[in-house]
Formats: structure tokens, C-alpha cells, sequence
């Protein structure tokens, strides 16, 4: 599965995702997701809600300590790329990933003070 993220400028978002997002988005691919195919599954492993938005009007809030599935039709493509966008409860940017969605993808947020997403 291939992720591009990108982050807000701010040093100490760039300084939380060096060990997630950072290393994932140089390295321009990602092991193979373990959420089963057509599946988005996204996991708050902090303190605050994560909220995550793609085309098409779909929206997903994700409360602290938890992890919320989204299922899409299967179709006979083995890719269909849609762009996920990342906020904290409250507004906050986070990042945005572009994950395929037939091969199934899972986005998780970290971080106290500075927020970052990486892919599982």
C-alpha cells in the first residue's frame, strides 16, 4: 500500500511523526495492510477524537483509545485510491494519506502535543 502524507509545518509535528508518517512517506510505500480488503479501519490511540474526512462526503469520528471501520462495495479493481484527511477533535489538522482502499488500509493517529498519522 503506498502513503503520501503531508504534514503541517509546525517542528514539533514534523519532530512526533519522524518514527510514523516521516519514515512512510520517504520511504514511498508501506507493508501490506492487515484491515481486509474494501475496509478503511482507523484507530484514536491518544487522548483526543480523531476525525477523518474523504471524497465524497464520507466522515468518520474516531473517539480516544478506539478504532471505527468503514466498508466500501467491492468491485473487480484491485485499486481505488481515495484521499483520507486527518483532524483533531476540534479542527485541528493532522495530515492527509492516499491509501487503496481495494487492497484495505488502516490509518492510526498518535501523539499528545503534536499529533501524527501512520499507516498499519
Amino acid at each position: 500500500m503506498k502513503s503520501l502524507f503531508r504534514h503541517r509545518t509546525r517542528a514539533a509535528t514534523v519532530v512526533g511523526a519522524l518514527t510514523g508518517a516521516l519514515t512512510l512517506s520517504l520511504a514511498g510505500s508501506a507493508s501490506a495492510s492487515s484491515v481486509p480488503s474494501w475496509q478503511l479501519q482507523v484507530c484514536s490511540r491518544s487522548i483526543f477524537q480523531t476525525n477523518v474526512y474523504w471524497a465524497g462526503g464520507g466522515f468518520m469520528g474516531v473517539p480516544a483509545g478506539h478504532c471505527r471501520t468503514a466498508y466500501w462495495q467491492r468491485t473487480s479493481s484491485s485499486v481505488y485510491m481515495v484521499q483520507v484527511d486527518a483532524y483533531v477533535n476540534g479542527g485541528g489538522y493532522i495530515a492527509s494519506a492516499n491509501v487503496n482502499i481495494a487492497e484495505g488500509a488502516g490509518l492510526a493517529s498518535d501523539g499528545v502535543t503534536a499529533p501524527y498519522l501512520y499507516s498499519f
